[in-house]
């Protein structure tokens, strides 16, 4: 396969592929806030609709879909990727440094060892993934700062 520097998607995202993205997302996302919590956040009275998506049997309407971002930020992640793009808050709050720095430690340590082999494969990705996810929000708010005080 050759590969390519294009960020965004050459052409439209179809209906079906977003469904499979979303019920991606959402299923990542579900299983660490649970379901009751994720439907309430998203104002839902039941957890019917968290579950046809994930299912990928039923695309929500799009204010239910951005509704998962008050349950989990990085509800949409998969999804705001496949068109080349991330969602962060405009206004992060700072998090406690040493949570920060413990936690981009423990996945900066996955990714040495997952070099064991000289090679890091899509679950050792994933792992990673996991573990450095949690703290971008914290991360960027330090730049911000930085970048304001620059200013």
């Amino acid at each position: 396969m050759q590969r390519t520097n294009k960020v965004c998607p050459s052409g439209p995202v179809t209906k079906d592929r977003f469904q499979r993205v979303l019920a991606q997302a959402w299923g990542r996302v579900w299983p660490v806030v649970g379901k009751g919590t994720m439907a309430s956040a998203m104002g839902l009275e039941s957890t019917k609709t968290i579950d046809r998506a994930v299912t990928a049997s039923n695309l929500p309407e799009a204010h239910t879909i951005f509704n998962s971002l008050l349950a989990d930020k990085t509800a949409l992640d998969e999804v705001m990727a496949e068109f080349g793009f991330r969602v962060v808050p405009l206004h992060a709050a700072a998090a406690n440094d040493l949570t920060t720095a413990a936690g981009t430690i423990d996945a900066m340590a996955a990714l040495i060892r997952s070099r064991d082999d000289n090679h890091r494969d899509h679950n050792e990705t994933l792992a990673i993934a996991s573990l450095l996810r949690p703290h971008m929000p914290a991360l960027e708010c330090i730049l911000a700062e930085a970048d304001r005080l620059r200013a």
